[in-house]
């Protein structure tokens, strides 16, 4: 065994944990250092997941994630079982879809070292085996990648698992960890990369958006007939990579691979690891402009949009007690509300003030500061969405929509509540809101410092302004919600805030482009009632491409042969009213 000494478990410690000056905020998360977990934690197993099932609590409330973990180490607590459960938030029960950003979102396979405490959640799934919940949400697992002998969390890469991550765990721990089962990180590792000689020469299109069914051709050679493609992880700043579906890959030859974006990719390279062994990493950077949440049901993940859920165009929210008499919270989160609101038009109002003062699947809209130790250690601020489905001819099988929003805050953080920007070490609340509001607006995460849904945000750093980036994908989403109705639902209207027109609604439903995707001409064709002035192109980065006058006629024509292969907007202005719809350009 290589002997481990107190100045390397130091200097390992100093190279993963660093000093108090780099510490930040990453995923409306703050650091909390493994230390602080270890001392925190009644359990703590090397483990895998094997399975997983979604379920109600007892109370009907919330919908959580029960993860079966086959168990391989023992570090800490007790070392009698060999599978225990992991609760975790959110999930699937039949049409029920529940995502909670942050949170720790586990997979079948998955395998690393489980940071845990006692599951204080009432959930009867028919099993006596140990229930648990990760002590600091998404911090609290440690995830391998056995192709590059890594471990990892939100803020901290360890490279070579057997030797520098086994030294500092047992160095927080005091002693060896209990073998369960036998497991080999240094062997997995070896064996994953024999044989095979797979090389990834270009890919098309070089910037794309995660979570919108876009697709990348990967070329290159020695693919065999399957694996995994892997994109940087967004949730994780892109220190490690997050694995494709089995369903988003669209085709796959020992030459080409064909795969949908998910919604967690973010930019930078990507990563392709073939059955037959070998890995092979792409020289340039892929660019994932923006990224939309996807609700998920293991197997296919689905784009969502909002629809009019209050019977007036939209969504009502409403701040608890508490939370409105905060008046300096209050009037932070109004301005984060109308960056979206009288930005994207995304038709959102703020209501009544209410007494719930919990996250429950109760039809309330709830803005609200969290109770006591509520929140998973490190967390600034969550959104929770809910959504509906039902059949449709939709990849998947389903169409997807929002019946429900809610959003909680550390009510214990160093809050900057403005209109100053945050010092001092302070954490900018509107930021904060702006962020978690984008997550409400189904906007995911993605590697760009300058935009609202950018992984991180630290001590004082104030952003408050929605980049292209940001816009992009919100109105990518705006064209969903006013134009396509699912399950039955009204479509959503525009915000009256936006400086849209009532007729908005009109307009949209009564105009169509064709073809779709177009390759030389898109044809504009509206209702004779209505009498359009001018089109303005947009691409997806929120720059205008092309514009037109259509004064003339019911039936327009814009040549669109200059363009390069893309996703566009077109927006179409008459005398009262503006709508826009995505086409492509093949």
């Amino acid at each position: 065994m290589k002997k481990t000494t107190l100045s390397t478990i130091l200097l390992i410690l100093t190279i993963v944990f660093g000093s108090n000056d780099s510490v930040y905020s990453q995923e409306m998360l703050y650091e909390v250092p493994m230390p602080q977990q270890v001392q925190a934690s009644s359990q703590i197993v090397e483990g895998k997941v094997i399975s997983k099932a979604s379920l109600w609590d007892n109370a009907q409330m919330n919908i959580y994630t029960v993860n079966t973990v086959e168990v391989y180490r023992v570090f800490k607590g007790q070392s009698f079982v060999d599978t225990i459960e992991v609760i975790t938030p959110g999930g699937t029960v039949n049409d029920n879809y529940e995502v909670v950003t942050p949170s720790l979102g586990l997979n079948v396979g998955d395998v690393g070292v489980f940071m845990l405490q006692g599951n204080n959640t009432s959930i009867s799934n028919g099993t006596t085996r140990p229930k648990y919940k990760a002590y600091s949400s998404i911090q609290g697992f440690y995830k391998y990648d056995l192709a590059s002998n890594t471990a990892y969390n939100p803020y901290y890469t360890v490279e070579n698992i057997t030797g520098s991550f086994y030294n500092l765990l047992q160095s927080l721990t005091n002693g060896a960890p209990v073998v369960i089962e036998d497991f080999d990180a240094d062997e997995v590792f070896a064996n994953r990369n024999v044989g095979g000689s797979a090389s990834i020469t270009f890919f098309t299109p070089t910037t794309v958006n995660g979570g919108v069914r876009d697709l990348l051709t990967i070329n290159g050679f020695g693919f065999g007939v399957s694996g995994t493609v892997g994109f940087r992880d967004a949730n994780f700043g892109g220190s490690q990579f997050y694995d494709a579906l089995s369903s988003q890959i669209v085709s796959w030859t020992d030459t080409q691979i064909v795969v949908e974006v998910p919604s967690r990719a973010g930019t930078g390279n990507i990563r392709v690891q073939p059955v037959t062994g070998g890995t092979a990493t792409s020289i340039d950077d892929l660019e994932v402009f923006y990224s939309q949440i996807n609700p998920s049901n293991g197997s296919f993940d689905f784009p969502s949009q909002h629809v009019d859920d209050n019977g007036v165009g939209g969504y009502t929210w409403q701040m608890h007690t508490d939370f409105n008499n905060n008046a300096a919270a209050n009037a932070s989160f109004l301005r984060a509300f109308d960056t979206w609101v009288c930005t994207t038009g995304v038709n959102w109002e703020i209501g009544s003030v209410t007494t719930v003062d919990v996250i429950a699947a109760d039809g309330i809209n709830v803005i609200r500061f969290d109770n006591g130790g509520e929140m998973p250690a490190g967390t600034l601020g969550i959104n929770t969405s809910r959504f509906g489905a039902c059949g449709s001819a939709s990849p998947g099988g389903l169409d997807v929509f929002v019946n429900e929003l809610d959003i909680v805050f550390n009510d214990t953080t160093n809050w900057e509540f403005g209109p100053s920007p945050a010092s001092g070490g302070q954490i900018d609340f509107e930021t904060v809101a702006v962020h978690e509001l984008g997550h409400a607006h189904q906007l995911a995460h993605i590697i760009d410092p300058g935009a609202i849904m950018h992984f991180a945000i630290g001590p004082n750093q104030t952003n408050r302004v929605l980049s292209d980036s940001d816009l992009g994908g919100a109105n990518d989403v705006m064209v969903r919600n006013i134009n396509n109705a699912v399950c039955g639902e009204n479509v959503m209207t525009y915000s009256a805030c936006s400086s849209l027109s009532v007729d908005d609604n009109f307009l949209a439903e009564n105009i169509s482009i064709f073809p779709n995707p177009a390759k030389d001409v898109l044809n504009i064709l509206s209702n004779t009632s209505i009498q359009l002035e001018n089109a303005t192109i947009y691409d997806v980065r929120g720059r205008k491409v092309l514009s037109q006058d259509l004064s003339t006629s019911t039936f327009n024509t814009i040549n669109v042969e200059q363009l390069n292969s893309g996703v566009y907007f077109i927006q179409l202005n008459a005398e009262n009213a503006t709508t826009s719809k995505k086409f492509i350009v093949n």
